[in-house]
């Protein structure tokens, strides 16, 4: 009994393992089904070793796992597999596979379609290769010997590529171009969703779009919506601006971007060089807002301005000028100012904010979709600046019907916090400064100090600085004002003349001071290391003119009080200085590169213009091709 025990419990594990395998079998039998035959004009089987060999001829139609095979003839080996010849098709859901010669695995549902022009087409979407791989079961194709890809607006041609039928997804490999009703595009690999209308390229993406022209390693580009984001490389050129940049955000619709690290903006128009590492611009308006660390020169043909600041920001605003309707000529630059001046008045000083909001942004709040607004308050830590653009009619002027409007532009620039001016004859720092260029005078707040190298240094509350014909003609100082001079070597020197007035002006020609002016409770010290005396002299104001090489030719004292000449000898330490006294020359930018605080890049304009267009030469010989298959 123990024996025949044994002998069941030996067996046991074998039966169990046998059942297994016949179950397994069983299920991969009912999994693979066998293909279909739903119409063959013809039909003939042949016997062979490897078992019966069936032939079809005529209107053959097949089914397999839910795929439809269509074809003029075919044959169907023992193993599976289904050849077809001439006119070949394959249905798979959405997806349709045509050729000139098919062959189908029924094991594996994987098919190959070649001939003269093999065609994939999936819901508008119509992909033209010569040879295609078909994985039914995945419901992935592939190409890889050159394939154009063509819809309602769009052509796309690439080396290679892949096709995933369950997501409308294509992936295109070497020598991609692509020809939208937009933009034409340039890139060594690319993905397509014909669902989302949505393009993600890499290395060495070129596009075109009119005039325009646009490069990057990485990115993507939404069709539908028509907006564009690169990183990797980034680089915009248009007909007056070249922009570099980590990163580009752009909507082409409302041409408005965003830039982010490294930017550097050329406006030839403006003549200016922008650069940060954030700043959001609109192509419409060309303003423009930078932030962190950003920096801009302006340029001519003598000399450039280096100015950097917390925050720039560039808009451009537009005047109601009332002209008359016999005479279509806009009103005189003088005219312009006046009602600028009535209508939107900037401040003369700045309008401090104490105890007026609970906290003051670090750095200022900008939306794009109004990067232009009606009413803009821009904060600083210490300031505020309100600008208000003119109203669309002028109560200033009557409304009669000889007197119509007409639109003139003009832009403002704002620097706000930790300013910095360099130019090779003066050099300026301060919290804020302001400028627009129809009056032409920088506004200059909190606690400036104006340089000319280490020869004088001025400060005052504020600044006012005019200019005529892009060059400075005179400028104002007001409140608290004080002029300095090294008497000597300014490095060692410990005796500066000095100038204290409520304020000052200083007028220029040919880029030299000819005529300075101290105004009110003058206080002087001016010292002479040629006899070692000090003057010290109290006025009521104070006229210098300068010959043409800088010299002193007049100096004219008005209301004078007292004046007197001292030896060093009985001047105290304490009396070398004047009330408010300072020499900040460690301040001082001592270049354009340093005020910059980032290197230039050169300008890739002439290059980029020189590129060639894609030419689509796959397209062409596909469509050389149909011609001919048209015509035989």
């Amino acid at each position: 009994m123990r024996k025949i025990l044994s002998v069941i419990l030996f067996f046991v594990p074998i039966l169990l393992v046998a059942q297994i395998q016949q179950d397994t079998l069983a299920g991969g039998t009912q999994q693979k089904k066998r293909i279909r035959i739903i119409n063959s004009d013809y039909t003939k089987t042949i016997e062979s070793d490897s078992g019966t060999i069936s032939r079809f001829r005529g209107n053959i139609m097949m089914e397999h796992e839910n795929v439809i095979m269509e074809c003029d003839s075919a044959e169907l080996s023992p193993s599976g597999i289904f050849e077809a010849f001439g006119n070949a098709k394959i249905t798979n859901n959405t997806t349709v596979v045509t050729g000139d010669t098919m062959i189908y695995n029924q094991m594996t549902g994987k098919a190959k379609v070649w001939g003269r022009i093999v065609y994939l087409t999936d819901e508008g979407s119509t992909l033209k290769t010569s040879e295609v791989d078909f994985d039914t079961e995945t419901e992935i194709g592939y190409f890889e010997h050159e394939g154009v890809i063509i819809d309602s607006f769009r052509i796309l041609e690439s080396r290679k590529g892949y096709y995933y039928s369950k997501t409308k997804y294509f992936e295109f490999i070497g020598q991609v171009q692509s020809d939208t009703k937009d933009y034409v595009l340039q890139s060594d690999s690319m993905t397509y969703n014909t669902n989302t209308k949505i393009f993600n390229f890499y290395r060495n993406t070129h596009i075109w779009s009119g005039n325009g022209y646009l490069y990057c390693d990485k990115g993507w580009y939404d069709s539908d919506r028509d907006i564009m984001f690169f990183h990797r490389n980034s680089y915009m050129l248009a007909e007056k601006q070249e922009i570099f940049a980590d990163s580009i955000y752009y909507e082409n619709g409302g041409r408005k971007g965003r830039l982010y690290s490294n930017v550097q903006a050329i406006d030839t128009a403006q003549k200016t060089i922008a650069l940060a590492d954030f700043a959001d611009f609109d192509m419409n308006t060309e303003n423009f807002l930078m932030r962190k660390n950003p920096s801009i020169i302006i340029y001519d043909d003598r000399d450039s301005v280096f100015l950097r600041a917390d925050t720039l920001y560039s808009v451009t605003q537009t005047l109601k000028i009332p002209v008359s309707k016999k005479d279509t000529a806009v009103l005189a630059p003088d005219t312009i100012v006046n009602i600028i001046d009535t209508v939107a008045p900037v401040p003369d000083s700045i309008v401090h904010i104490i105890d007026t909001v609970a906290t003051v942004p670090d750095s200022i709040v900008h939306i794009t979709d109004t990067i232009a607004p009606k009413s803009t308050v821009y904060i600083t830590d210490t300031a505020a600046f309100v600008s208000t653009p003119a109203p669309d009619s002028l109560s200033v002027f009557p409304v009669q019907d000889t007197i119509e409007y007409m639109d003139s532009t003009y832009k403002e620039l704002f620097a706000f916090g930790n300013a910095k001016l360099y130019r090779n004859d003066f050099q300026l720092i301060c919290d804020s400064m302001y400028y627009n260029n129809v009056d032409s005078i920088w506004k200059v707040y909190q606690d400036p100090i104006l340089w000319n190298g280490k020869k004088m240094q001025i400060i005052s509350d504020s600044m006012k600085f005019y200019m005529i014909n892009g060059d400075f003609d005179h400028a104002d100082f007001n409140g608290n004002a004080m002029l300095v001079t090294p008497e000597g070597d300014p490095d060692s020197t410990i005796y500066f003349n000095q100038v204290k007035s409520k304020n000052m002006k200083a007028h220029l020609k040919n880029r030299k001071l000819s005529v300075f002016e101290a105004m009110g409770n003058l206080q002087t010290l001016a010292f002479s290391l040629a006899d070692f005396t000090m003057n010290k002299a109290e006025a009521g104001s104070l006229k210098i003119i300068f010959d043409e090489s800088g010299k002193t030719r007049r100096i004219a004292y008005y209301e004078q009080v007292n004046a007197g000449n001292n030896p060093f000898t009985l001047v105290m330490e304490n009396e070398i200085q004047l009330p408010g006294y300072r020499w900040e020359i460690d301040l001082r930018p001592k270049s354009g590169s340093e005020v910059l605080n980032r290197p230039l890049r050169p300008s890739e304009r002439a290059v980029r213009e020189a590129l060639t267009k894609p030419s689509f030469p796959i397209m062409k010989r596909i469509e050389e091709l149909e011609d001919k298959i048209k015509n035989k």
